[in-house]
């Protein structure tokens, strides 16, 4: 991908079989694809199928964004039966209400499904990775790119992969429903099979919803897509149409057969509207480390900007000798091209020295349980300190209900010893007949001024 005149353009498109004889294999096979195009990635986005992700559209009692935050941080342990480290989540707000409620679309995948992705590209020798999106999200902005003006009535957005299916469901220009579902290329009732999970879609949305769906749009690979339209078109007694998955989008003329063969919409959402992307299900760690890599690549750059910068002087002295004038213009000229550059170098040596005197500065730990026990409000019973020596703290307790939980963590993170405040988890039970709600949560150490 390039950009030309400001405007996203795709130079390539590739569909390639990759082996199925585990990890490794897999691996090879994508190190030996990137190799055979002399192509080394600096930036990789990933997108993940629905089928592999749970989804729930939820209403949450708040519109503030760290208030959701900290809400769906709950939500997300009570739809699969795994401790928040096995899974891995990510949201996307689709409308904040005036009643004071937002509607949320939350995505939660196991982290074993994300981890096996990332080291497969890991022992492949692909790094930069830096989004795993959710192929619901993308298909529904390959869809703002590719129709041809705005829709008011409600759509269903189908895309046809080889081996499954994502569904959509787009009201008032809202993604409003997710589903996806495997599917056999090989199955001679494939089609059949295709326009009952759509069907199922269908009714599921009505269910919830109310509303009727009004027509479906159609893409993917163009051997797939023709019949399956006229085919839903007779079952579903809807109309049906097809939107090519190139339409609306720059791309090269010679790599559009590629995209006759397979489904690349989901891909070129991702692509081409990347910075509208909210839901992104690389773990954590992964994101650190694809921000440590960039700092690593800016640090690198800075060294050969100052070696060249140091080159760049020395070579302008010998001129001198040759040119007094000239050099004098020359040197004046390319210095201020440089500034820039030599203001990142500033920076970054800045900031190393800040990070050095905030390590020096975190705070003790009877300053903490100090700080703790004076601003715990009556109700709120502690059990367990958990202190990790100027790095973070852990607070276990009871409290009357889940609000006194979150006021708690409030009243924590406006503290100035204590940042990055998580509710681990807030668990209800009744103790002397009353109920009450047992809570973790997680601080780390602010560094103190």
């Amino acid at each position: 991908m390039e950009v030309l005149k400001g405007r996203k353009h795709i130079t390539g498109l590739i569909n390639r079989p990759v082996s199925t004889q585990g990890p490794d294999g897999a691996s090879e096979e994508i190190k030996k694809i990137f190799q055979s195009l002399g192509f080394t990635p600096g930036k990789v986005r990933l997108n993940i199928p629905r089928h592999l992700v749970t989804a729930r559209f939820l209403e949450i009692p708040s519109v503030d964004d760290q208030e959701i935050n900290k809400i769906i941080k709950i939500e997300s342990i009570k739809h699969l039966p795994y401790t928040d480290e096995k899974v891995i989540y990510g949201y996307r707000v689709i409308e904040k209400l005036e009643d004071g409620y937002s509607k949320v679309l939350l995505a939660i995948a196991q982290a074993s499904i994300v981890n096996n992705f990332i080291d497969i590209l890991n022992k492949a020798e692909v790094g930069g990775i830096n989004l795993l999106s959710l192929s619901s999200e993308a298909l529904f902005y390959w869809y703002k790119l590719a129709r041809e003006g705005d829709e008011k009535e409600n759509l269903m957005l189908v895309n046809l992969d080889p081996d499954h299916i994502d569904i959509d469901i787009v009201e008032e220009d809202k993604l409003v429903f997710t589903r996806g579902a495997v599917h056999s290329a090989s199955d001679p009732r494939e089609i059949e099979k295709i326009a009952q999970q759509i069907r199922v879609s269908i009714n599921t949305y009505q269910k919830e919803s109310g509303r009727p769906v009004s027509r479906i749009i159609l893409t993917g690979a163009n051997t797939e897509t023709a019949d399956c339209a006229l085919a839903l078109s007779k079952e579903l007694k809807l109309p049906v149409d097809i939107i090519d998955q190139g339409n609306n989008i720059s791309i090269d003329e010679n790599i559009k057969r590629a995209a006759e063969e397979a489904s690349f919409a989901e891909l070129l959402g991702l692509s081409l509207r990347s910075d509208d992307i909210k839901i992104n299900l690389l773990p954590e760690d992964a994101v650190e480390g694809a921000r440590l890599a960039n700092t690593k690549n800016n640090l690198i750059t800075a060294i050969f900007l100052a070696a060249l910068l140091v080159t760049l002087v020395f070579g302008l002295l010998i001129k001198k000798m040759h040119d007094k004038y000239v050099y004098l213009a020359s040197i004046n000229a390319e210095l201020k091209k440089m500034d820039p550059k030599i203001a990142v170098v500033k920076k970054m040596m800045k900031d190393i020295s800040v990070t050095r005197e905030m390590i020096l500065r975190k705070p003790l730990a009877v300053d903490v349980f100090s700080e703790v026990c004076g601003i715990t409000p009556g109700g709120v019973s502690l059990s367990t300190l958990d202190f990790e020596s100027g790095k973070s703290l852990t607070v276990r307790g009871t409290a009357p209900a889940l609000s006194d939980v979150l006021k708690y963590a409030a009243i924590l993170e406006n503290s100035p010893y204590f940042e990055g405040v998580k509710v681990k988890y807030a668990n209800k039970r009744m103790a002397e007949n009353r109920e009450v709600t047992d809570f973790e949560i997680n601080v780390i150490l602010t560094i103190l001024k």
